[in-house]
């Protein structure tokens, strides 16, 4: 498998060398610059595209990709609003709107990417090699940890001068240990355990997708493993849920189907007393498991909302403040702890909430309706119940830098409005 154009090879080695990006910490500067590059390149295709190109050829891009576009164009106006009226100086301003050419950018720039000659399948590859590069990485992080070498991080680039935001996002780090339950967590090349968990299942999902039968293993395997070595409460209780979810809306149009949820639920009602019980005790021990952890985030969410409620409801605040309360152990609020949809509302007020929840929604609709119909469509919808899970626990815009392969296979997926590739619903669940 090797890139054969301009934006393959872009794609490609970006994936491939996501571990060197890691290490010199230009991961959140340099993949916003390749998104970038590439919707500069694609409007360049689009200008020089002629009339005598064939149908087939000709570059579409499909009206889910210019809903994405013109919703995070709404954002920023929402960004701007909320510092104007927060009356924050210009250079604040400027920081604000350079924040969201990073982050929120990037959920309408990859779809539209996606609108190039780009191969899925050299996305599946490249994904499978990167999980196939972390089975490696793994053993000496432990190695790391039982030699007691330093948890805290190794160092921090010295780019996170030039790109800002949290020193985190440049840190390189072998492993960290868990302040609740002391447990060892690792992160990779993500700065956080949890959003290698986020980035993990989207890897699951595209991997098997690979028609090589070994890479296709090993690309699974890898972003499993990926999975627990985070330990992440949200993946270990979600991934189950988002497979049982991808088959039952592909499937959901099977007379099958219905007979089976009829049975279902007779079954359900019967054991209803005994079924909530063990919903009840099994979600008290995974917020034990870490008590800190979940009492803080529920603060965080009542304090966030309050704010946003009583002081900038329309735009938002623009921004989160550098540090918070001791009762949410000092982390700002509105950050991301309360989640995707609390932050929206606390940094861009109910209009930027809603120019990301209705593009979401549409997305989530139209692949349900294709998901029978396409391969791709169904490993999109797959990747928008991760981030629908992931929503409500992670910050979603300020790590796309990290998960952008899963926004570019959103992109194909969306592609396939014209170019329907059809789909076997009769594999087993595991293996697509």
């Amino acid at each position: 498998m090797k890139p054969l154009n301009f934006e393959e090879k872009l794609v490609w080695y970006t994936i491939i060398g996501t571990y060197g990006l890691y290490l010199f910490g230009a991961q959140p500067i340099v993949i916003p610059i390749v998104a970038w590059i590439l919707v500069g390149y694609l409007g360049k295709k689009i200008w020089q595209q002629s009339k005598d190109v064939p149908d087939n050829r000709q570059i579409t891009i499909p009206f889910t990709a210019w809903l994405w576009l013109i919703s995070m164009c709404i954002i920023v106006v929402a960004i701007v609003m909320g510092n104007l009226d927060a009356n924050v100086d210009n250079v604040r301003l400027m920081k604000s709107v350079f924040k969201w050419t990073r982050e929120h950018a990037l959920w309408g720039l990859l779809p539209l990417v996606a609108c190039l000659n780009i191969r899925p399948k050299l996305l599946y590859r490249a994904v499978c090699i990167l999980c196939a590069q972390s089975l490696i990485v793994i053993p000496f992080c432990y190695l790391a940890y039982l030699l007691r070498l330093p948890s805290s991080s190794l160092y921090v680039s010295p780019l996170a001068k030039v790109g800002g935001n949290s020193p985190d996002l440049y840190s390189v780090v072998f492993y960290f240990l868990d302040y609740d339950s002391n447990q060892v967590r690792l992160t990779l090349f993500a700065p956080w355990a949890p959003n290698l968990a986020l980035i993990s299942l989207i890897y699951f999902f595209i991997a098997r997708q690979e028609t090589n039968k070994t890479w296709r293993r090993i690309g699974m395997i890898g972003a499993l493993v990926m999975v627990l070595v985070s330990v992440s409460r949200a993946a270990v209780l979600s991934f189950p849920v988002i497979l049982l979810l991808t088959w039952l809306l592909t499937n959901f149009t099977r007379p099958g189907i219905y007979f089976a949820t009829g049975i279902g639920s007779f079954f359900l009602s019967i054991f209803s007393t005994q079924i909530t019980n063990f919903v009840s005790s099994f979600t008290e021990q995974v917020h034990g498991a870490r008590a800190t952890s979940s009492e803080a985030r529920m603060n965080l969410v009542k304090l966030s909302l309050n704010k946003w409620w009583n002081d900038a409801p329309i735009w938002g605040h623009g921004y989160t403040e550098p540090i918070g309360p001791a009762i949410v152990y000092f982390l700002p609020i509105g950050t991301s702890g309360c989640g995707t949809w609390v932050n929206l509302l606390y940094t861009k007020g109910i209009v930027g909430f809603m120019a990301f929840a209705v593009p979401f929604l549409w997305s989530l609709i139209y692949l349900v309706t294709q998901a029978h119909r396409s391969a791709i469509a169904k490993t999109g919808l797959s990747i928008i119940l991760v981030f629908f899970f992931f929503s409500f626990t992670e910050e979603l815009d300020l790590l796309a830098y990290l998960y952008w392969p899963g926004l570019l296979m959103l992109g194909l997926a969306f592609r396939a409005e014209v170019q329907l590739t059809p789909v076997s619903i009769r594999k087993p669940l595991l293996e697509g």
